[in-house]
């Protein structure tokens, strides 16, 4: 008997060890899911992490949570234009520029001629979408979304990119509540919105980083066309042609964009039509001593219209000048 009951006495001992050696391994499987968890909250930890120091804005769509008010809780809200929402029991409340802490304080205070101590909770479940204003010489003119940060090239490249007939600079325009413009050449004009001209061809050949600022909600970028001078009647190509950032033409550039005179031109009786306030004016040009180099060659101005006549016509009337206008003004611009 004594031997048997120290054999069972040895197996009892040999049990309990064993059960304290699988007890830590027990307590780790237990910890395993909630292991799991932490890892799914981290997972999540950034997406709320963006919206840290965030003031809420017209538009913003936010949810509310609450155990006590049952009039409001898991009930979806937007804020207004005027960053305004209507909750039940109480009513208007301003939100816009404040933080979601800040939204679930007003809320609390507001609710507290019901409740002795709300608890109210706040998220937000869709923000607002910012537009920018993108005008003139591009593709797609018009307001375009503004999706994360966004540079200027960025912008003119959502809007379809820069025509042909684009001339050589973009205007961007900021409101002051948004700051001034992060450029050497940004000044302010009346009523404190900011404004700078950047020179296209600097900004896509990036010569200058400076150029490629960062663009802001509701900004204005007005690419405007580009200033022409016309070449009509008697010549092989008649149009209008961009001056290309140059502040002028001559007659002779202007002529071999045009690709010259036909057979037909009277080349010594042009005229240069000049608009003025009221009238147009018309300046006499012998076009055929500037091609022999016998006359010096004329500036054109922009805007300004060569008109070649044909040899054919014994007089140049207005009523031909005005046809050819017409005629010449309508067809494509061209670009060199």
């Amino acid at each position: 008997m004594p031997q048997l009951a120290g054999k069972q006495s040895g197996s009892k001992l040999a049990m309990a060890l064993l059960c304290l050696w699988l007890l830590p391994a027990a307590f780790g499987q237990e910890k395993l899911p909630q292991e799991k968890s932490s890892d799914e909250s981290a997972s999540v930890q950034p997406a709320a992490a963006t919206l840290v120091g965030y003031a809420l804005q017209a538009d913003d769509e936010i949810v509310v949570h609450s155990v006590q008010v049952k009039e409001i809780t898991d009930k979806t809200y937007r804020l207004d234009r005027n960053g305004e929402v209507n909750f039940p029991l109480v009513g208007v409340l301003q939100l816009s520029g404040r933080g979601v802490r800040e939204a679930e304080e007003t809320l609390t205070t507001a609710l507290t001629r019901y409740y002795r101590e709300p608890d109210i909770a706040i998220s937000v479940t869709s923000l607002h979408v910012e537009t920018i204003s993108v005008l003139g010489a591009v593709g797609t003119p018009g307001v375009h979304q503004l999706k994360g940060p966004t540079t200027l090239l960025e912008a003119l490249s959502s809007a379809g990119g820069v025509r042909g007939d684009a001339g050589p600079v973009a205007v961007l325009t900021r409101q002051k509540v948004w700051g001034a413009i992060p450029h050497p050449d940004a000044h302010q004009i009346a009523g404190g919105d900011d404004v700078v001209e950047i020179d296209l061809k600097s900004l896509t050949e990036s010569r200058k980083a400076a150029d490629n600022v960062l663009v802001k909600p509701h900004d204005v970028i007005s690419v405007p066309p580009a200033e022409l001078v016309y070449v009509v009647g008697n010549v092989k190509k008649a149009g209008g042609f961009p001056l290309g950032g140059k502040p002028s033409l001559s007659v002779l550039q202007a002529l071999a964009l045009a690709e010259g005179l036909d057979p037909r031109a009277a080349a010594s009786r042009a005229r240069i039509l000049r608009p003025a306030q009221a009238t147009t004016a018309q300046i006499p040009v012998n076009v055929q001593k500037i091609l022999e180099g016998k006359a010096e060659d004329i500036v054109l101005r922009p805007n300004d219209i060569l008109f070649i006549p044909s040899n054919a016509m014994k007089s140049v009337t207005m009523r031909t000048i005005e046809a050819a206008i017409q005629i010449g003004t309508g067809i494509a611009i061209f670009h060199p």
